[in-house]
């Protein structure tokens, strides 16, 4: 098993191919880009005033035909790079979806985490082959933040494999 083995795809349905839409449900057969800007939209100036915070939901999905990825943890590897915002990532043992992107998943109620290290990250299980795990995604911007183009963050699945 190597690390391109495990994918995040958008959900809202199995044709959606819109990150905006990836709310919950149904996991889509498109992969979710890698960058912050490619799950989530550009905050308006009227956001940024105001302040926002958005949901979306991801699966995580182990693709390698027969090996299964053990203990599996996630955690944020990479923190937005603006101090006006922050990224929050939490584990859905269910497929719940929600109405619109600000509102929060409710139903388990979900614990959204910083862990910026796999030591403190959340723990997913085995991933056997073909596996699946729902994960939300949180972006805060603060109230007054100013523009900034290049905003990043990266969240992490690492696991081990059989000797």
């Amino acid at each position: 098993m190597i690390s391109t083995d495990i994918k995040v795809f958008l959900t809202g349905g199995a044709g959606n191919t819109d990150p905006n839409l990836s709310l919950g449900g149904v996991t889509s057969a498109t992969q979710a880009g890698e960058t912050l800007h490619a799950l989530f939209d550009y905050v308006t100036p009227e956001e940024a005033a105001a302040g926002d915070t958005e949901y979306r939901a991801v699966d995580v999905q182990n693709t390698h035909g027969s090996e299964t990825l053990y203990g599996a943890v996630l955690y944020i590897s990479s923190q937005t790079s603006s101090g006006q915002t922050s990224f929050e990532v939490a584990y859905d043992t269910g497929t719940q979806s929600v109405a619109n992107e600000n509102t929060a998943p409710s139903a388990p109620a979900l614990t959204f985490s910083t862990a910026s290290t796999k030591a403190t990250g959340i723990v997913l299980g085995d991933m056997a082959a073909g596996v699946k795990k729902r994960v939300w995604v949180k972006w805060i911007v603060s109230a007054g933040a100013v523009k900034m183009l290049s905003d990043t963050a990266k969240f992490k699945i690492e696991g081990g494999v059989a000797a």
